[in-house]
């Protein structure tokens, strides 16, 4: 009897543990192209107005500051180390690429590997925040934290990046 009792006890003892999972650690760092963006504005009612752009397509949001208010999916790139993100590449006849604008960045609120953080950097005189939704090997998925189309009211909008990384 008091091996059986030993014996469910071990069982119950095992199956319900909770795994513990260490936070993953975010591989920002690279060069990556926009390879899809999706656009919803979101109203007070129940309707909302959605839009997917894919590779050939150009999102204009005339709303957003350069360099975010024209992006050519498929072809435009960013750039990305452990403090800086970069914008609008030169490729150089080297091979090289020059990057003309650079901007500090900062990761926040990573507390465990369901919730991955933001990215928040100062863009041309506006603070930017970017929830980091998924951190692949070979993707990263932002969203932005919402704009007021129209100043202060209006719909709300976001907007979610797909990337792909095609550099180091």
């Amino acid at each position: 009897m008091k091996s059986i009792f030993f014996v469910l006890i071990t069982i119950l003892t095992l199956i319900s543990c909770e795994k513990y999972q260490e936070p993953t650690l975010l591989s920002l760092s690279g060069e990556y192209r926009f390879d899809k963006i999706t656009y919803e504005q979101i109203d007070n009612t129940n309707s909302s107005n959605s839009m997917v752009y894919y590779p050939g397509d150009l999102y204009v949001n005339p709303n957003e500051t350069f360099p975010m208010d024209s992006i050519a999916v498929g072809f435009e790139r960013m750039h990305m180390d452990y403090s800086v993100i970069r914008f609008d590449p030169i490729n150089n006849a080297d091979g090289s690429v020059t990057w003309t604008k650079e901007y500090t960045y900062n990761v926040y609120g990573q507390y465990s590997s369901n919730d991955l953080g933001y990215i928040q950097f100062n863009c041309n005189g506006s603070t930017r925040t970017w929830k980091i939704i998924e951190d692949g090997v070979e993707s990263l998925v932002l969203r932005t934290s919402g704009q007021w189309a129209n100043g202060s009211s209006g719909s709300d909008v976001s907007i979610t990046i797909f990337l792909t990384r095609v550099g180091p």
